[in-house]
């Protein structure tokens, strides 16, 4: 049976100490407790907001909110390295618990995909949709981790 190529154990406990800080400091910021500063940054891409004087085009500086892009990008690197590392023992029943945490993950993030198409317009929707970028990732990590603890 062909394995998964995953990283080293070692990396599960860095992703820990970097997935679960940032995602609460992450849903944290979301709530306005923590001021955010804006910062000017080089993208390489910049679409601009419709009704801004802001400058579209290629390379060019654009204000960002630091924290909400620093935890989205910790929690990606976070939860890639959690999710993503062998367990101890990797075997045939870790691999169907993997597959099976990403088909759950799966099927609850577009069953919630859905319900927002349906329920919500908007810059609300435009906003759960940028969150809901993360959620397949983070329900898996939680869920696999669950599965192996029930175990």
């Amino acid at each position: 049976m062909n394995t998964l190529q995953l990283l080293p154990n070692r990396f599960k406990k860095i992703g820990w100490s970097i997935f679960i800080p940032s995602l609460i400091l992450g849903i944290i910021s979301l709530t306005g407790i923590i001021n955010s500063p804006e910062i000017s940054f080089p993208v390489f891409y910049n679409s601009g907001f419709p009704l801004s004087n802001e400058d579209s085009g290629l390379f060019k500086t654009t204000e960002i909110d630091f924290f909400a892009n620093l935890f989205g990008i910790l929690i990606i690197i976070g939860g890639t390295l959690v999710g993503f590392s062998k367990e101890k023992i990797e075997d045939e029943y870790i691999s169907s618990l993997r597959l099976k945490s990403v088909f759950w993950s799966l099927i609850i993030t577009y069953s919630i995909v859905l319900v927002l198409f349906l329920a919500i317009f908007g810059t609300l929707f435009f906003t759960a949709m940028i969150l809901i970028m993360f959620l397949p990732l983070v329900l898996y990590v939680f869920r696999f981790n669950y599965l192996l603890l029930k175990k």
